[in-house]
């Protein structure tokens, strides 16, 4: 009695379709920051932090989807969030 032979098919390759999330670049005037943190407390991807005199730094610059977030909400219009093509 024969074994059955086995043949392997060829997978078929799967492209994954890398998509691009929207990139922004956030600028901070420090000297017009007051240090409410409001920009810290709901940026929703974490780009902010506070530094030692509780003014909000760039972090995690990588990070910023341009959502506008920070810079609407500022009341003391110390950030500005611009659009990058990628």
């Amino acid at each position: 009695m024969n074994e059955p032979s086995v043949v392997e098919q060829p997978k078929a390759e799967v492209k994954t379709a890398t998509k691009k999330s929207p990139r922004g670049q956030v600028t901070v005037f420090a000297n017009w920051c007051k240090g409410c943190g409001i920009c810290v407390a709901f940026c929703p991807t974490g780009v902010l932090a506070l530094d030692d005199d509780d003014h909000p730094v760039v972090v995690y610059p990588e990070k910023c989807t341009a959502c506008h977030w920070c810079d609407t909400h500022c009341p003391d219009l110390a950030i500005i969030v611009k659009k990058v093509e990628i």
